[in-house]
């Protein structure tokens, strides 16, 4: 995943709470979410093009809060499509999200798992394939990571620029 589409999603996340506490008093169930993101990220250079990934996430879930009413967690599911193109031809690939993430204010991390990007290509099978768990610190960055993320954490996009040249 993109660091610009980590940030856009936990933008998303402080949205919905600073939405839903609004709404939260001490002792009430938790908020129902729904939040709808674009975006348009640069990923890498691919020499004679740039490699972008244009991208829409929905996310929905709840709100969590504790006995004073603050919000201390989000748990919500991540859908969406990414589309990596060629920034010169328009020669473009289209996949999938569909991952769970936990935002804990108590502890201050963000964690998902999933699926969090998938693209098959008719008569070549997969071409990308980003899936497992990461968590993310709000203060140290990436503090864990494990499953298949060699395109986004890794940045091998090579086989993406070969793909779209």
């Amino acid at each position: 995943m993109s660091v610009g589409r980590i940030v856009v999603g936990l933008f998303a996340a402080l949205t919905m709470v600073v939405t839903g506490a609004t709404a939260a008093h001490a002792g009430s169930p938790p908020v129902n979410t729904d939040e709808f993101v674009e975006g348009d990220d640069f990923l890498f250079d691919c020499g004679d093009f740039d490699l972008r990934d244009q991208f829409t996430l929905r996310s929905s879930g709840k709100v969590f809060f504790d006995a004073a009413g603050n919000p201390v967690r989000i748990v919500q599911q991540v859908t969406g499509s990414d589309t990596f193109y060629n920034s010169v031809t328009g020669e473009s690939v289209t996949g999938t999200i569909n991952s769970g993430e936990t935002v804990n204010f108590v502890d201050g991390t963000a964690t998902q798992n999933g699926s969090v990007g998938r693209i098959t290509v008719p008569g070549m099978g997969v071409v990308f394939f980003d899936v497992g768990k990461y968590i993310i610190d709000f203060d140290e960055g990436l503090v864990f990571l494990a499953g298949s993320h060699h395109a986004f954490f890794e940045e091998d996009y090579a086989p993406l620029c070969a793909l779209l040249a």
